[in-house]
């Protein structure tokens, strides 16, 4: 299972286009967990079980792509790609 986490001012759209690239590439949910945070933005955390470590770094630059997607970090390479 590796964990794909982000944050967002427009949880509603970015949750759904992240689903949406995770059931295009034929990942598994694991969880998928949304908090608020003091300065009104969103902390994004989507939990997935995948066979192929390449295909995660794709999931992860078509989400860092979206715009308002900030501060993404994957449990594969530990980086952030935006901040």
């Amino acid at each position: 299972m590796h964990t794909l986490a982000f944050r967002s001012p427009d949880p509603l759209d970015h949750v759904c286009r992240a689903l949406d690239a995770i059931r295009k590439m034929g990942f598994h949910l694991a969880s998928l967990r949304v908090d608020s945070e003091a300065d009104g933005g969103f902390r994004i955390s989507i939990a997935i079980d995948v066979h192929e470590l390449l295909t995660v770094g794709t999931l992860r630059e078509r989400v860092s792509s979206c715009i308002g997607v900030y501060d993404l970090t994957c449990d594969i390479e530990c980086e952030a790609v935006r901040s």
